[in-house]
């Protein structure tokens, strides 16, 4: 799976909880001289900020990371990323975007959070296309992605590799733990044996859409939430 932050923090906060719920442990850590140098500190040791964890009981890999790629890396980062799904023998690669939530209109009632939960999945083949179907997601007919899952779903078409990107609803410039719930447990449905504590996440989601109402009431003039 692609953990790497693409829209938002999504992908990041997705692969966090599943890596966490799942037991998968530290496999490798991936390093560039264009990363940022950066110390990721947590249970109080330093981690590198882009690693790479594998469940060998589940036959799952993670590759993670908590900051944003620089653009020009991005296309290398995912070829980086099919390599070794290649090398490895990967019979599926996993990747998420969010689309950015419509713009609500002024009105006390406008939910803060967009609150729908179609779960939306490009493909590469066929093959993969039919895996997305079995599990209810809804075809993207038109539209554009970029970033990793982009190069992931273009040469993924070109080698023959079976791809999902899963799309769904989330918001701009906070991070949206109830979209990541909802791609946390899409994923559980691809990977049999995955899990992920869904609970904590959405308990994260109520306490920052608890704070964004807040805001909205207490600064709607000058709230950068529109």
């Amino acid at each position: 799976m692609d953990g790497f932050p693409s829209t938002g923090l999504l992908n990041a906060i997705a692969s966090e909880c599943l890596i966490r719920s799942s037991g998968t442990e530290l496999f490798a850590v991936i390093d560039s001289p264009e990363f940022p140098p950066l110390s990721i500190i947590s249970n109080s040791m330093p981690h590198f900020p882009a690693r790479l964890h594998v469940n060998e009981g589940l036959k799952v890999a993670f590759f993670t990371s908590e900051f944003n790629i620089d653009p020009r890396m991005q296309s290398t980062m995912g070829k980086k990323i099919l390599d070794w799904a290649m090398q490895n023998g990967c019979r599926l690669i996993i990747s998420a975007a969010g689309i950015l939530g419509a713009k609500q209109d002024k009105g006390d009632n406008d939910s803060v959070i967009p609150d729908e939960k179609r779960i939306f999945a490009v493909t590469s083949t066929p093959s993969a296309a039919k895996i997305a179907n079995q599990n209810n997601f809804i075809q993207l007919q038109s539209g554009t992605i970029g970033g990793i899952p982009a190069t992931l779903l273009n040469e993924g078409s070109l080698l023959g590799l079976d791809v999902i990107v899963l799309l769904v609803n989330t918001m701009p410039d906070v991070p949206d733990f109830r979209a990541s719930a909802l791609i946390s447990s899409a994923v559980t449905k691809l990977v049999p044996g995955l899990y992920c504590d869904i609970a904590s996440l959405l308990g994260e989601a109520e306490t920052i859409e608890n704070k964004i109402k807040q805001i909205r009431d207490g600064h709607k003039e000058s709230s950068y939430i529109t």
